[in-house]
């Protein structure tokens, strides 16, 4: 199974109005999903990037990221309950216009960064939904190793929790 929440960012072109921009988060499974107690949005200005702004820039913002090397992101959901982010849950106000990159973090309760992913995208009126998935990173085995989840499926974990 491969659930997706939608995060409605409702972006705000400058001087232009509201431009929605719908991003469906894609998790691999109900189990990295039910692992997963804190998510976070960031949203990346990329049009200054050296492939300008082209889906080359995802993999070495993620790298940044893990190292800790990633400068501030111009959008920052702060982290927030992964139940926050289904049914647009979670959203922005200004931003300028120009390609972004939106970035979805996924933390355990032990503050391990799990999963991750990179979508590149731009806010504009009829814009299509941004398909971002996250994957595991390398301390995702290790962190969930032992680990026993006491629910089943999203809708028991966002009514009561998972452990």
């Amino acid at each position: 199974m491969r659930p997706a929440f939608s995060v409605l960012a409702a972006l705000l072109a400058a001087g232009c109005g509201p431009n929605p921009v719908r991003v469906d988060i894609g998790f691999p499974s109900t189990e990295t999903f039910l692992f997963s107690e804190q998510g976070e949005l960031l949203v990346y200005d990329v049009a200054e990037a050296s492939d300008g702004g082209g889906l080359g820039v995802c993999p070495l913002i993620l790298e940044d990221i893990e190292s800790g090397a990633m400068g501030s992101p111009i959008l920052n959901s702060g982290r927030r309950p992964i139940c926050a982010f289904r049914n647009g849950g979670v959203g922005f106000g200004d931003v300028v216009p120009g390609p972004k990159a939106f970035v979805m973090l996924a933390y355990d309760e032990a503050n391990t960064l799990l999963l991750m992913g990179c979508v590149i995208g731009e806010a504009y009126d009829g814009a299509e939904a941004l398909a971002l998935d996250v994957y595991p990173t390398d301390d995702y085995a290790g962190a969930i190793m032992g680990d026993t989840l006491t629910c089943g499926n999203e809708d028991d974990k966002c009514a009561r929790g998972c452990r």
